[in-house]
């Protein structure tokens, strides 16, 4: 399953479109990012909540393909359980995500280490950014399989159902953004994988590591098991 899923990536052109547009706007964005952080790597995360919305776009099309095209319905009929197919289709996701909202930061930390000859990161930075990337990743993952059900049963058509794997989370994306902006902006953007990302890059936190990885370790837990109960019950006939 993990093959036929990276073999299906790989050949897909919304991952390597996606990329290279996530590449080419966040390096875009670091003209304006890079005056409120104290080097590249920072003004990179600092553009990464912006970004995520293209995350969003990968998710709704890299799962409703194959509720769409019936893959995940072929594998069940393979005698292949839904566990295993949902493991394998999580870590091919997330690894894609990852990767789209990396290969920029990446870049732009060895710019700013060789090129401007700034401050290399610590490990622990490095974890966090890792832990709040993954469970960004894991919100879109999840509405595209709990919507799928209310498109499919709505309309039976696919544009209904690339409508409730697309509009709900950026829906989401937007109320995110404006709650990080908000009165409460410290204790929404230490609840929220996105803002945390926003805090590191500003240096802002007045919290540990450890409670970031431990709300980030609540998100990954609710939305996978959601995730799973979802998939275990859901008619795919």
């Amino acid at each position: 399953l993990l093959k036929a899923e990276f073999y299906k990536l790989f050949h897909s052109w919304y991952f390597w479109g996606i990329g290279l547009f996530n590449l080419l706007l966040s390096s875009v964005l670091l003209l304006d990012s890079v005056g409120e952080t104290s080097n590249l790597f920072f003004a990179s995360i600092y553009n990464m909540p912006i970004l995520y919305f293209l995350t969003i776009i990968f998710s709704a099309l890299f799962v409703g393909n194959d509720f769409g095209r019936r893959t995940l319905q072929s594998y069940i009929n393979a005698g292949h359980q839904r566990g295993k197919i949902l493991f394998a289709k999580l870590v091919v996701h997330q690894i894609a995500c990852m990767v789209i909202l990396s290969f920029p930061l990446l870049l732009h930390s060895i710019i700013g280490t060789f090129v401007t000859k700034g401050a290399l990161a610590s490990i622990g930075i490095v974890v966090m950014v890792i832990a709040s990337q993954f469970a960004m990743c894991l919100l879109p993952f999840f509405f595209a399989f709990i919507f799928r059900d209310i498109g499919k049963s709505m309309a039976g058509g696919g544009g209904v159902l690339f409508f409730f794997f697309f509009f709900v989370p950026m829906v989401l994306f937007f109320l995110m953004v404006f709650l990080m902006n908000g009165d409460q902006v410290q204790l929404i953007s230490q609840i929220l994988p996105m803002g945390q990302l926003r805090l590191m890059a500003l240096q802002q936190s007045n919290i540990s590591g450890g409670q970031f990885m431990f709300s980030d370790f609540l998100w990954v837990l609710a939305l996978c098991l959601g995730t799973y109960l979802w998939f275990r019950r859901s008619d795919l006939k």
